[in-house]
């Protein structure tokens, strides 16, 4: 406690003295500079179209600005921050991989789909510092961030993130750096977009809590880390990307009336060919210092210890051809079309022995799209793979977006629809390991999607509803193997997000309802919330307070396990979670150019009894305070 108090005051201490620095100087001295802005974005995998998104910068809610709670509002995981991570919200789980080990690291990951692009007038630093826990405990969280234009045409910058957090319990520690350096040109007939990335991320594995009773006897007083753990084991993913999109364009310079006296040349691009290539390797490795056969089904004896190792290289090229809507301007969409090819190398190591296996595919598909403009925007998207072992998987998806008023109120709606017929990924089919072997011939997944948002900024109202219709679904059983449901799964969802404004205070609210028609095949809880109540306002000059409560909840239901030798959550129909909230309490500070708090977690542990779990045989973290500071740098 007294750590953090210092750390905190002086925090206080350094922002107090920017600002009465700052608060002297002389109202003559008034900036004569052009205005400064930065504006961000993500791209397409595929064709690198940009999708503008908001600047990290919020002044509020920066103690939820953590890659658990920014992933979704409620989450099964081990409690430490670096932990295998599953959403408890299915609309909010990527899509599936052709590595089997990516989805549960997805939230730390750094690449092309989660990167992001910047079109900035000045040199942009910010550097961020996450910290909290007990005493030698405690969960660190570092970021970088940099990014310049040389010019209006182009940017570059690199980003950085590492995370080394102990744990609460023992065998809980988790370390994870990720790095890239991006950059884009845009000139008027050659634009590029390219992102280095490099992911190591470093967890123990401890199988949970092996006595529950430490926690469900009173008369037990046992310190957290004192509780027994089931194993020892350790787990080290890699993702590195290389990625780069390029294309000329070739069109035309027209006259443009700008008053009834002069005009101004404009450039219309009319064509576009575009290549994209990707190259990018993954590997997982899982290692037992001692074989842990008790905790395990299956373990081949011949081993005294696990040491398994997975790997997928994947080499990616993709050429295009684009008519761009802007050469049209009575009808105007942009029209693509493309062919792409990957080759992949799988590679499984159990112990000594190397298995590899080379793969081609090849797919074409086209896109009609309309990206300009804020009113009504869409894209139709298909392609289908023609040579392969993914021969035959397809994709048709759809997506509209629209903005319009109606009695003074502005309105934006959108929809997005999808069919899927989705190859099993490779180790979902063969697979071998210390404890755990497969050869599958699951045939492939079938999905169709319909979902629409409805929203009123002004009221601060958005509501989103979902369904979803799965065939043939693969899922890990109770056995923590992989197996295929031979029928249909429906999934509802309804994610409503209300907020209230009463002066100088907010109560912000986020209710999703889901229904699964197979629980014991896909459980969901059926009801999750979080609400967020503050207060919010000025104080002296450029201070800005947020001073508040949080608090997460969800209903009873049969949260899946989680296998620590595949990184995998499997079902399970034992052990209940849920029906028990989290409640944080915060002060949130913005003082111009630096965001701070200081953070409670857990605060209704004091008055409420009983073990809670994130999910089985995982504890809920006892009480513990968090810090967090953010500076950006203008220059």
């Amino acid at each position: 406690m007294k750590r953090y108090i210092l750390i905190f005051s002086l925090i206080l201490a350094g922002i107090h003295a920017f600002s009465q620095t700052d608060s002297i100087a002389s109202p003559k001295q008034k900036s004569t500079k052009p205005v400064k802005h930065i504006k961000v974005w993500h791209i397409s995998e595929q064709l690198a179209v940009a999708d503008t998104i908001p600047m990290d910068t919020a002044t509020i809610n920066f103690p939820d600005q953590n890659p658990v709670e920014t992933f979704s509002i409620a989450n099964s995981y081990g409690g430490n921050l670096g932990l295998p991570l599953q959403s408890k919200l299915y609309f909010k789980r990527p899509q599936g991989s052709d590595f089997l080990f990516d989805n549960a690291y997805k939230p730390y990951t750094l690449d092309v789909s989660s990167a992001s692009f910047y079109d900035t007038t000045f040199p942009f630093t910010n550097l961020t510092y996450l910290t909290g826990g007990s005493a030698y405990r405690k969960e660190e969280q570092v970021k970088f961030l940099f990014t310049a234009s040389p010019s209006g045409k182009a940017n570059f910058g690199t980003t950085l993130d590492y995370i080394h957090a102990v744990g609460e319990y023992n065998n809980q520690a988790a370390k994870r750096f990720s790095g890239g350096i991006f950059g884009r040109y845009n000139g008027k007939h050659y634009s590029a977009n390219g992102l280095v990335a490099v992911n190591n991320h470093f967890n123990y594995e401890n199988g949970g809590l092996s006595d529950l009773s430490y926690l469900t006897n009173p008369d037990l007083n046992v310190k957290p880390k004192d509780i027994p753990v089931a194993i020892t084991g350790y787990s080290v993913f890699r993702k590195n990307q290389f990625y780069y999109n390029h294309g000329y364009s070739i069109g035309f310079n027209r006259e443009v009336k700008v008053s009834a006296d002069s005009v101004r040349s404009e450039y219309v691009p009319v064509t576009r060919f575009g290549h994209t290539i990707k190259l990018e390797e993954m590997k997982k490795r899982y290692y037992e210092p001692t074989l842990e056969r008790k905790f395990y089904e299956f373990s081949d004896t011949t081993r005294k210890r696990a040491n398994d190792t997975a790997a997928v290289r994947t080499l990616t090229n993709l050429v295009s051809i684009s008519l761009e809507e802007e050469f049209n301007k009575w009808m105007k969409f942009g029209l693509t079309g493309y062919v792409e090819n990957e080759i992949q190398q799988f590679t499984y190591q159990p112990d000594t022995t190397l298995y590899r296996a080379t793969k081609s595919n090849t797919r074409v598909g086209g896109v009609l799209s309309k990206n300009r403009g804020t009113n009504f925007r869409y894209s139709v998207l298909g392609d289908i793979y023609l040579i392969g072992y993914k021969l035959g998987e397809f994709r048709l998806e759809g997506k509209a977006v629209g903005n319009f008023r109606l009695f003074n109120q502005q309105i934006s709606l959108s929809a997005n629809a999808f069919i899927r017929n989705e190859e099993p990924a490779y180790y979902l089919q063969h697979y071998y390991s210390t404890h755990f072997r497969w050869d599958n011939e699951f045939s492939k997944m079938y999905k169709t999607h319909v979902s629409g948002s409805f929203s009123l900024p002004k009221l601060y109202t958005q509501l989103n509803v979902g369904v979803e219709n799965i065939t043939d679904y693969i899922y890990f059983n109770e056995k923590a193997l992989p197996s295929q449901y031979q029928g249909n799964i429906q999934v509802l969802s309804a994610d409503l997000k209300q907020d209230f404004h009463f002066g100088k205070f907010v109560l912000e609210n986020n209710a999703v309802y889901q229904v699964s028609s197979v629980p014991d095949v896909l459980p969901l809880p059926g009801l999750t919330l979080f609400h967020n109540f503050y207060y919010y306002s000025k104080w002296f000059k450029d201070l800005y307070p947020q001073l508040g409560a949080s608090v997460r909840y969800h209903s009873n239901y049969y949260a899946p396990a989680y296998m620590p030798a595949t990184g995998q959550f499997y079902t399970q129909k034992e052990v209940l979670i849920g029906n028990y909230p989290i409640l944080n309490v915060y002060a949130n500070f913005h003082l111009k150019q630096a965001r701070f708090f200081i953070e409670y977690n857990h605060l209704n542990k004091y008055f409420m009894s009983g073990a809670h779990f994130y999910m089985p045989n995982y504890p809920i973290n006892p009480p513990v305070m968090k810090l967090g500071l953010s500076w950006n740098f203008y220059n």
